[in-house]
């Protein structure tokens, strides 16, 4: 089964800074708890080693959200699928869209829109991290 949570997003962080790792948080309606994230692998290239948010605004009823819910993991282990903000340079999509393959829960995908997601740093600080970087 895969696990479309999208509408029942709130909000969540999500770093790739660590070269071949993404961790993070994410908050959905239907949860008392945040899912924690910890998985294999990259961001696609458009943002590939930074932290992005995703906002969400949910309208529905909880006791929806939590029948939706009930069941999903709060710690969310496994590999990172498609993870991209949809900008250039694109690598097979022009849209968000962020997927991985859980351990407990299959696969995850959550289809935000463009203005739900920001980056939450500097390109200027990611350089400066990078071996060998002036």
């Amino acid at each position: 089964m895969t696990w479309r949570p999208s509408d029942y997003l709130l909000e969540g962080e999500l770093d790739n800074r660590k070269a071949g790792r993404i961790t993070g948080w994410l908050r959905f309606a239907g949860l008392p708890e945040k899912v924690v994230l910890d998985l294999e692998g990259d961001f696609e290239p458009d943002i590939r080693g930074r932290r992005i948010a995703v906002k969400n605004v949910f309208l529905g009823k909880e006791a929806v959200a939590a029948r939706y819910m009930d069941g999903f993991h709060p710690r969310q282990t496994g590999k990172a699928g498609h993870i991209t903000a949809g900008w250039p340079p694109q690598s097979w999509t022009d849209y968000p869209y962020i997927e991985w393959h859980s351990d407990h829960n299959n696969r995850v995908v959550l289809y935000v829109e463009p203005h739900q997601v920001t980056i939450l740093d500097d390109p200027v600080e990611i350089a400066a991290a990078e071996p060998g970087a002036v």
